[in-house]
């Protein structure tokens, strides 16, 4: 008898850690979801002239006054951007991280050339006080 409950707990035991690591798997899986869907949509924002409000949106609170000033003079200069492609994108949801690398198509009037810039972007995950998700750390490149 004795032996029977020793065999039923260890058994509970093995399913209730195998239910722990699947739910933390599902977890993950949806981070990793959140970061492709907010990187896409930053880049996306950023394409359409949206800039102000990605960075409302994405920054880190402690760089928004830096990505805003940067935002401002992209607008003064009246920089275009004609197309972009995220060339790789590392989500690592275990470490709160993700490294974006896009590339970037755009013209300053009065010239019509089109140039290419590639914009690394540093993102970290937040999950505090009931708010999830990612933040971008790296402004906007210089875009000359």
């Amino acid at each position: 008898m004795i032996r029977m409950v020793k065999t039923v707990l260890i058994l509970l035991c093995c399913l209730t850690m195998a239910g722990c690591a699947y739910m933390r798997q599902i977890e993950m899986g949806k981070v990793r979801e959140a970061c492709e869907k907010d990187t896409k949509n930053y880049n996306k924002m950023l394409r359409w002239q949206e800039v102000e409000t990605a960075g409302l949106k994405y920054m880190e609170p402690e760089q928004r006054e830096a990505f805003m000033k940067s935002a401002e003079e992209m607008r003064k200069r009246v920089v275009t951007i004609t197309d972009y492609r995220i060339l790789t994108s590392e989500c690592q949801p275990e470490k709160n991280s993700a490294e974006v690398l896009a590339e970037f198509d755009y013209y300053i009037l009065p010239s019509n050339r089109i140039k290419t810039l590639t914009y690394r972007q540093q993102w970290v995950y937040h999950d505090e006080d009931g708010k999830k998700g990612w933040k971008l750390k790296t402004g906007l490149p210089l875009f000359e």
